[in-house]
């Protein structure tokens, strides 16, 4: 049981309700929360460089595909004639568009379009793969096959969708420094899912993920850590 005055001891680094919510289950004491804490940002830290890598080559997977099979110049064209874009990702584009215009203007550096491509965030691309999106991109299989370009199945986006849908939810917990290690088995899971989506995507060897992951020593670490502290 963690008593007030211990949660106020950290009120001025972290707020008792948010430290709170690390104790995961009502015998848990102080000590029991700030380890969870602990774990919570070493899992998170771990996990950055699948998240970061597939957010990246997803994004430059399907700009790439855009370019090629709907027009080299889509995001202007875009623009100026939203023929391809929902109304919530084509105010999203648009916003964007001029925000980028905006700091370049300010920072006096060259506006590029690749600009723009970088600052649509992970929500907007995962967006895009979904069923809406099917007669206009997906249905095309040259569209599909040159994003996914491993998928072993006939193509369906609606298992990429479920995929992505888990994989953002649980980034923008990473992002917001929010719980994601309560039920570890989940997490590995999700990371299992991040490295699916990436099998499909790419064709690369992942070198650089490769040689900068430590998501399942760090996991391992934990889990064993918890084990031996039971015993």
């Amino acid at each position: 049981m963690i008593k007030e005055d211990e949660l106020k001891r950290y009120e001025s680094t972290y707020s008792a309700e948010r430290l709170s919510s690390f104790a995961y289950s009502e015998f848990d004491t102080i000590q029991d929360v700030v380890t969870n804490y602990k774990n919570n940002i070493q899992i998170s830290q771990a996990i950055y460089p699948e998240l970061c890598t597939l957010e990246v080559i997803l994004r430059n997977s399907i700009n790439n595909i855009l370019k090629k099979y709907i027009s080299e110049t889509w995001i202007e064209d875009e623009i100026n004639n939203n023929v391809l874009l929902d109304a919530s990702e084509y105010k999203t584009l648009l916003k964007v568009y001029n925000d980028t215009k905006d700091e370049c203007i300010t920072a006096t550096k060259v506006f590029t379009i690749g600009k723009v491509v970088a600052n649509l965030n992970f929500g907007f691309w995962t967006n895009l793969c979904v069923k809406k999106y099917n007669s206009k991109i997906w249905n095309k299989p040259k569209c599909f096959y040159g994003v996914f370009v491993n998928y072993p199945n006939k193509h369906s986006i609606n298992y990429i969708a479920k995929k992505l849908y888990t994989i953002r939810r649980f980034r923008n917990r990473v992002f917001h420094y929010e719980k994601i290690f309560k039920y570890p088995n989940r997490t590995l899971s999700v990371y299992n899912d991040i490295l699916e989506m990436l099998s499909f995507l790419t064709e690369d060897k992942l070198e650089i993920l490769k040689q900068t992951s430590t998501f399942l020593n760090t996991y391992n670490s934990l889990m064993q850590k918890a084990a031996n502290e039971k015993t």
